[in-house]
Protein backbone atom coordinates (compact mmCIF):
# COMPACT_ATOMS: atom_id res chain seq x y z
CA UNK A 1 0.00 0.00 0.00
CA UNK A 2 1.40 3.23 -0.75
CA UNK A 3 -0.81 5.71 1.71
CA UNK A 4 -2.40 4.49 5.10
CA UNK A 5 -4.58 6.37 7.40
CA UNK A 6 -2.51 7.81 10.77
CA UNK A 7 -4.44 6.37 13.89
CA UNK A 8 -4.27 9.90 15.52
CA UNK A 9 -4.44 12.40 13.20
CA UNK A 10 -7.15 10.42 10.86
CA UNK A 11 -4.97 12.03 8.00
CA UNK A 12 -3.89 9.86 5.13
CA UNK A 13 -0.19 9.65 4.94
CA UNK A 14 2.23 9.13 1.82
CA UNK A 15 4.30 5.54 3.01
CA UNK A 16 6.66 7.83 1.07
CA UNK A 17 6.79 10.76 2.99
CA UNK A 18 7.67 8.86 6.46
CA UNK A 19 10.75 10.01 5.71
CA UNK A 20 10.00 13.78 6.90
CA UNK A 21 8.90 12.41 10.03
CA UNK A 22 12.05 11.94 12.62
CA UNK A 23 10.24 9.28 14.67
CA UNK A 24 7.94 6.74 12.98
CA UNK A 25 5.22 5.15 15.08
CA UNK A 26 5.60 1.79 13.50
CA UNK A 27 1.99 1.09 14.96
CA UNK A 28 0.10 3.97 14.34
CA UNK A 29 -1.07 3.17 11.07
CA UNK A 30 -4.43 1.47 9.70
CA UNK A 31 -5.94 1.04 6.13
CA UNK A 32 -7.93 3.83 5.01
CA UNK A 33 -10.15 1.87 3.63
CA UNK A 34 -13.94 1.90 4.02
CA UNK A 35 -15.61 -0.34 7.07
CA UNK A 36 -11.31 -1.36 7.15
CA UNK A 37 -8.94 0.07 9.40
CA UNK A 38 -6.91 -2.90 9.66
CA UNK A 39 -3.53 -2.29 11.21
CA UNK A 40 -0.62 -2.02 8.26
CA UNK A 41 3.04 -1.56 8.77
CA UNK A 42 5.57 1.11 7.32
CA UNK A 43 7.96 -0.42 5.62
CA UNK A 44 11.60 0.55 3.94
CA UNK A 45 10.90 4.55 5.79
CA UNK A 46 14.59 4.13 7.35
CA UNK A 47 17.70 6.16 5.72
CA UNK A 48 19.78 3.01 4.91
CA UNK A 49 16.85 1.51 2.70
CA UNK A 50 17.26 1.09 -0.81
CA UNK A 51 13.84 0.63 -2.06
CA UNK A 52 10.40 2.95 -1.76
CA UNK A 53 8.63 2.70 1.56
CA UNK A 54 5.76 1.03 1.42
CA UNK A 55 2.63 -0.33 4.24
CA UNK A 56 2.24 -4.10 4.67
CA UNK A 57 -0.58 -5.92 6.36
CA UNK A 58 0.69 -8.41 9.36
CA UNK A 59 0.99 -12.44 8.31
CA UNK A 60 -2.22 -13.99 8.24
CA UNK A 61 -4.12 -10.63 8.36
CA UNK A 62 -6.46 -9.87 5.64
CA UNK A 63 -8.57 -6.53 4.43
CA UNK A 64 -12.30 -5.70 5.49
CA UNK A 65 -14.83 -7.65 2.94
CA UNK A 66 -16.01 -4.73 2.30
CA UNK A 67 -12.84 -2.37 1.98
CA UNK A 68 -12.76 -0.32 -0.83
CA UNK A 69 -8.65 0.05 -0.88
CA UNK A 70 -9.01 -3.57 -2.85
CA UNK A 71 -9.93 -1.72 -5.56
CA UNK A 72 -7.74 0.80 -6.21
CA UNK A 73 -5.51 -0.90 -8.19
CA UNK A 74 -8.29 -1.70 -10.62
CA UNK A 75 -9.57 2.40 -10.36
CA UNK A 76 -5.55 2.91 -11.57
CA UNK A 77 -5.86 0.42 -14.71
CA UNK A 78 -9.31 2.25 -15.89
CA UNK A 79 -7.78 5.86 -15.17
CA UNK A 80 -5.27 5.32 -17.61
CA UNK A 81 -8.00 4.28 -20.70
CA UNK A 82 -10.54 6.96 -19.77
CA UNK A 83 -12.57 9.11 -17.27
CA UNK A 84 -13.00 8.08 -13.55
CA UNK A 85 -13.67 11.30 -11.74
CA UNK A 86 -17.00 9.85 -9.50
CA UNK A 87 -15.09 7.03 -8.48
CA UNK A 88 -11.90 9.63 -7.78
CA UNK A 89 -14.76 11.88 -5.94
CA UNK A 90 -15.27 9.02 -3.44
CA UNK A 91 -11.44 7.39 -3.13
CA UNK A 92 -9.59 10.05 -1.11
CA UNK A 93 -6.62 8.01 -1.03
CA UNK A 94 -5.89 9.15 -5.08
CA UNK A 95 -6.55 12.64 -6.59
CA UNK A 96 -6.01 15.13 -3.65
CA UNK A 97 -8.19 18.44 -4.31
CA UNK A 98 -5.14 20.61 -2.49
CA UNK A 99 -1.89 21.05 -0.87
CA UNK A 100 -2.26 21.55 2.68
CA UNK A 101 1.28 22.08 4.20
CA UNK A 102 0.53 21.07 8.25
CA UNK A 103 3.31 20.55 10.54
CA UNK A 104 3.77 16.48 10.63
CA UNK A 105 3.45 14.99 14.11
CA UNK A 106 6.42 13.45 15.40
CA UNK A 107 5.54 11.08 18.51
CA UNK A 108 2.06 9.42 18.70
CA UNK A 109 0.78 7.40 21.85
CA UNK A 110 1.83 3.49 21.01
CA UNK A 111 -1.20 2.20 22.90
CA UNK A 112 -3.75 4.43 21.62
CA UNK A 113 -6.51 2.03 18.64
CA UNK A 114 -9.27 3.99 17.14
CA UNK A 115 -12.29 2.53 17.62
CA UNK A 116 -13.43 -0.08 14.57
CA UNK A 117 -9.29 -0.70 13.76
CA UNK A 118 -8.28 -4.61 13.47
CA UNK A 119 -5.61 -4.82 16.25
CA UNK A 120 -2.60 -7.18 15.00
CA UNK A 121 -3.96 -10.83 15.58
CA UNK A 122 -7.53 -9.73 16.33
CA UNK A 123 -9.99 -7.59 15.28
CA UNK A 124 -13.05 -5.10 16.71
CA UNK A 125 -15.80 -4.50 14.87
CA UNK A 126 -16.68 -1.34 13.33
CA UNK A 127 -18.20 1.65 14.66
CA UNK A 128 -18.73 5.20 13.44
CA UNK A 129 -15.53 6.67 13.70
CA UNK A 130 -13.71 9.07 11.39
CA UNK A 131 -11.71 6.51 9.66
CA UNK A 132 -14.76 4.44 8.87
CA UNK A 133 -16.82 6.73 7.15
CA UNK A 134 -17.21 6.49 3.56
CA UNK A 135 -15.47 9.67 1.94
CA UNK A 136 -17.61 12.33 1.35
CA UNK A 137 -15.03 13.98 -1.49
CA UNK A 138 -11.12 14.23 -2.30
CA UNK A 139 -8.95 14.94 0.34
CA UNK A 140 -6.33 17.33 0.87
CA UNK A 141 -2.46 16.19 0.29
CA UNK A 142 0.07 17.03 2.90
CA UNK A 143 2.74 17.17 0.41
CA UNK A 144 3.44 17.81 -3.34
CA UNK A 145 3.82 13.43 -3.55
CA UNK A 146 0.56 11.95 -3.92
CA UNK A 147 -0.83 15.25 -6.51
CA UNK A 148 2.48 14.29 -8.69
CA UNK A 149 1.23 10.62 -8.57
CA UNK A 150 -2.34 11.08 -9.30
CA UNK A 151 -1.56 13.48 -12.23
CA UNK A 152 0.39 10.94 -13.80
CA UNK A 153 -1.91 8.04 -12.89
CA UNK A 154 -5.32 9.76 -14.02
CA UNK A 155 -3.98 11.76 -17.48
CA UNK A 156 -8.22 11.20 -18.18
CA UNK A 157 -9.09 13.23 -15.23
CA UNK A 158 -6.65 16.44 -15.22
CA UNK A 159 -9.55 18.43 -15.45
CA UNK A 160 -10.46 18.05 -12.19
CA UNK A 161 -9.76 21.06 -9.43
CA UNK A 162 -6.60 21.22 -7.69
CA UNK A 163 -5.68 23.83 -5.05
CA UNK A 164 -2.31 25.02 -4.30
CA UNK A 165 -1.42 28.23 -1.72
CA UNK A 166 1.13 30.45 -4.33
CA UNK A 167 -0.40 28.81 -8.06
CA UNK A 168 -2.82 31.07 -9.72
CA UNK A 169 -4.12 27.90 -12.27
CA UNK A 170 -7.00 25.61 -10.71
CA UNK A 171 -6.75 22.19 -12.35
CA UNK A 172 -4.18 19.42 -12.94
CA UNK A 173 -4.16 20.38 -16.57
CA UNK A 174 -2.67 24.00 -15.49
CA UNK A 175 -1.02 23.26 -12.36
CA UNK A 176 1.66 21.15 -13.91
CA UNK A 177 4.34 22.52 -16.24
CA UNK A 178 6.95 20.74 -18.13
CA UNK A 179 10.28 21.39 -18.62
CA UNK A 180 11.43 20.70 -21.96
CA UNK A 181 14.58 20.01 -23.78
CA UNK A 182 14.06 23.62 -26.20
CA UNK A 183 15.91 25.98 -24.27
CA UNK A 184 15.83 27.27 -20.69
CA UNK A 185 12.91 29.24 -20.38
CA UNK A 186 11.83 31.93 -17.94
CA UNK A 187 8.70 30.99 -16.01
CA UNK A 188 6.70 34.05 -14.45
CA UNK A 189 4.48 32.10 -12.88
CA UNK A 190 4.61 29.24 -10.35
CA UNK A 191 3.88 25.86 -11.25
CA UNK A 192 4.61 22.45 -10.48
CA UNK A 193 7.75 22.16 -12.63
CA UNK A 194 8.53 18.36 -13.57
CA UNK A 195 11.19 16.71 -15.95
CA UNK A 196 12.39 13.61 -16.49
CA UNK A 197 15.47 13.01 -13.71
CA UNK A 198 18.80 12.70 -15.56
CA UNK A 199 21.38 9.58 -14.85
CA UNK A 200 23.91 11.77 -13.70
CA UNK A 201 23.83 11.56 -9.75
CA UNK A 202 23.26 14.62 -7.47
CA UNK A 203 26.12 17.49 -6.50
CA UNK A 204 26.38 17.05 -2.58
CA UNK A 205 27.36 20.20 -0.78
CA UNK A 206 27.38 21.11 2.49
CA UNK A 207 24.69 23.65 2.40
CA UNK A 208 23.00 22.54 -0.92
CA UNK A 209 22.23 19.53 -2.99
CA UNK A 210 22.03 20.30 -6.92
CA UNK A 211 20.01 17.58 -9.34
CA UNK A 212 20.49 17.57 -12.95
CA UNK A 213 17.25 16.98 -15.06
CA UNK A 214 16.80 15.45 -18.59
CA UNK A 215 15.74 18.93 -19.81
CA UNK A 216 17.24 22.28 -20.69
CA UNK A 217 19.34 23.48 -24.04
CA UNK A 218 20.75 20.87 -25.99
CA UNK A 219 23.73 21.50 -28.40
CA UNK A 220 25.17 19.40 -31.16
CA UNK A 221 22.64 16.34 -29.43
CA UNK A 222 23.98 17.14 -26.12
CA UNK A 223 22.58 18.78 -22.91
CA UNK A 224 24.75 21.77 -22.62
CA UNK A 225 22.99 23.85 -20.08
CA UNK A 226 20.44 21.34 -18.19
CA UNK A 227 17.60 22.45 -15.69
CA UNK A 228 18.83 21.63 -12.00
CA UNK A 229 17.19 21.61 -8.98
CA UNK A 230 18.69 23.40 -5.91
CA UNK A 231 17.51 21.96 -2.81
CA UNK A 232 19.01 24.15 0.02
CA UNK A 233 19.26 21.99 3.22
CA UNK A 234 21.49 23.71 5.41
CA UNK A 235 19.14 23.59 8.21
CA UNK A 236 18.14 20.03 7.34
CA UNK A 237 18.63 17.32 9.96
CA UNK A 238 21.53 14.23 8.54
CA UNK A 239 18.27 11.73 8.51
CA UNK A 240 16.39 14.19 6.25
CA UNK A 241 19.62 14.45 3.90
CA UNK A 242 19.98 10.85 3.85
CA UNK A 243 16.51 9.78 2.96
CA UNK A 244 16.39 12.70 0.39
CA UNK A 245 19.56 10.90 -1.22
CA UNK A 246 18.46 7.78 -1.03
CA UNK A 247 15.19 8.10 -2.97
CA UNK A 248 17.17 10.00 -5.69
CA UNK A 249 19.44 7.77 -6.45
CA UNK A 250 16.70 5.02 -6.33
CA UNK A 251 14.93 7.37 -8.40
CA UNK A 252 17.82 7.40 -10.58
CA UNK A 253 18.15 3.96 -11.13
CA UNK A 254 14.72 3.06 -11.90
CA UNK A 255 15.17 5.91 -14.59
CA UNK A 256 18.02 4.05 -16.14
CA UNK A 257 16.41 0.51 -15.92
CA UNK A 258 13.17 1.54 -17.53
CA UNK A 259 15.03 3.19 -20.29
CA UNK A 260 17.39 0.50 -20.77
CA UNK A 261 14.80 -2.13 -21.11
CA UNK A 262 12.81 0.09 -23.41
CA UNK A 263 9.80 0.60 -20.96
CA UNK A 264 7.06 2.82 -20.99
CA UNK A 265 7.53 4.27 -17.27
CA UNK A 266 10.23 6.54 -16.78
CA UNK A 267 11.13 8.50 -13.38
CA UNK A 268 9.90 12.12 -12.84
CA UNK A 269 11.14 14.59 -10.53
CA UNK A 270 8.46 17.17 -9.37
CA UNK A 271 8.67 20.56 -7.22
CA UNK A 272 7.45 23.67 -6.29
CA UNK A 273 10.64 25.93 -6.27
CA UNK A 274 11.85 29.87 -7.36
CA UNK A 275 13.34 30.03 -10.46
CA UNK A 276 16.58 31.38 -9.88
CA UNK A 277 16.49 35.03 -11.85
CA UNK A 278 20.58 34.78 -11.98
CA UNK A 279 20.56 31.61 -13.40
CA UNK A 280 16.87 30.66 -15.10
CA UNK A 281 17.92 26.61 -15.39
CA UNK A 282 17.72 26.40 -11.55
CA UNK A 283 14.92 26.24 -9.32
CA UNK A 284 15.42 26.66 -5.42
CA UNK A 285 13.29 24.79 -2.74
CA UNK A 286 14.39 23.94 1.02
CA UNK A 287 11.01 22.43 1.78
CA UNK A 288 10.98 18.62 1.88
CA UNK A 289 7.27 18.83 1.12
CA UNK A 290 7.83 20.19 -1.99
CA UNK A 291 9.86 17.64 -3.92
CA UNK A 292 9.65 14.40 -5.09
CA UNK A 293 9.67 11.59 -7.56
CA UNK A 294 7.51 9.36 -9.25
CA UNK A 295 7.90 6.32 -11.22
CA UNK A 296 5.32 6.15 -14.03
CA UNK A 297 4.20 6.66 -17.70
CA UNK A 298 3.16 10.02 -18.81
CA UNK A 299 0.21 10.50 -20.83
CA UNK A 300 -0.90 13.02 -22.84
CA UNK A 301 -4.52 11.79 -23.91
CA UNK A 302 -5.50 13.74 -27.24
CA UNK A 303 -8.14 16.65 -26.95
CA UNK A 304 -11.77 15.20 -27.81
Amino acid sequence: MENALDRVTQKIVEADDLKLLEHVDTYGYVCHGHACGVRVFPRSYRPENLQRPHFSLPKGQAHAPDCDVKGEDDLRARGKKGSIAKELETSPGLSPASLRLIETRVITDPIATPAGAHAQGGSRSATTGDALQKPAGRRAANSIRPICRAFLEFPYDRHLPLQIDGVQTTTYQTVFKKLRSEGVEAFPQQRIFYAELAWTAAQEHDDRLIIPLDAGEWMDKRLVRPYCIVVQWAEWTQTARTRLKNELEIARQENMAAKKARADERTYLFVIGAQNPEDLSQFVVSDQRLICTVHDHLVFPKQQ
